[in-house]
């Protein structure tokens, strides 16, 4: 298991390197109906509710969906680091009062048992400890509450495992990338959930990428360093000649390099 602590001081301390990945999503996205806005669609609105949202970053989720959020809601939204969540506090700033924000580790949640009608989490649970966390997530579920959990699949982003190794076959890209695939993914994820919760459903979210800015492939490769102690999957002093390449794969395609993606999320039932 990955040190949590090297990776909120290297990963997770700011926003920055999270916000290099959403930037490519966010501009070459060919499914033009954002992430968010799919994931708050999988939800079943019901009014009152308590909803606890794990790992929630930036506060993306929210911010995307404010004028959708029931007035009802009473929502708590919690990190394991405190520069994510100041960053989140600032941009939610117009729906103070209806968010909360805690500072808080998945394996370990500060709430009594039954709390929580809803729990989220999106594309975070390949970070802990799954027993551990699970193990919480249903304790603090009502019962026939719903836990909703994000991952990716094993083929996400395959040409970009493509052309790292292209341009550099020492690259820990694969290792960091497969370490999270082979915990917790659309491919394994049903399984594991299954232990805690009953009626597990997958929905697809079908997108790809179109990227026509190399800069925005190499501040995305550059922003993955620190995924997974002591591995670098590009060394910053290699990221213009890596620019230079990727420069000069987009002139042989186009101006422009497709990326696969594969994403989804389970929806699990607390009965």
């Amino acid at each position: 298991m990955e040190n949590k602590e090297k990776l909120q001081q290297k990963q997770y301390a700011n926003p920055g390197n999270f916000n290099a990945r959403i930037y490519m999503h966010r501009m070459f996205s060919t499914n033009k109906y954002p992430w968010p806005c799919w994931i708050f669609d999988q939800f079943k609105l019901k009014e009152p509710a308590k909803v606890l949202e794990l790992g929630g970053g930036n506060g993306l989720l929210w911010m995307a969906n404010a004028q959708r959020i029931p007035a009802h809601w009473d929502i708590t939204v919690t990190d394991i680091s405190s520069g994510m969540l100041e960053d989140a506090r600032a941009k939610l700033d117009a729906l103070r009062g209806r968010l909360h924000f805690e500072v808080m580790d998945a394996e370990q949640l500060h709430y009594p048992d039954g709390t929580f009608d809803i729990v989220i989490a999106n594309h975070m649970l390949y970070h802990v400890d799954r027993r551990k966390a699970l193990s919480e997530i249903k304790r603090v579920l009502k019962k026939d509450g719903t836990f909703y959990a994000s991952t990716v699949g094993n083929r996400n982003m395959l040409e970009m495992r493509e052309i790292i190794n292209a341009f550099d076959p020492h690259s820990k890209y694969n290792e960091v990338l497969g370490s999270i695939e082979s915990r917790f993914s659309l491919e394994n994820g049903r399984e594991q959930l299954l232990e805690y919760f009953s009626d597990v459903e997958l929905h697809l979210y079908e997108d790809s990428l179109l990227v026509t800015e190399s800069d925005a492939i190499v501040n995305y490769v550059l922003s993955m360093n620190g995924f997974s102690p002591d591995q670098v999957v590009l060394d910053p002093g290699m990221a213009d000649r890596f620019k230079q390449f990727i420069d000069q794969k987009m002139a042989q395609s186009y101006g422009q390099i497709h990326i696969q993606k594969s994403s989804g999320i389970f929806i699990s039932s607390n009965r």
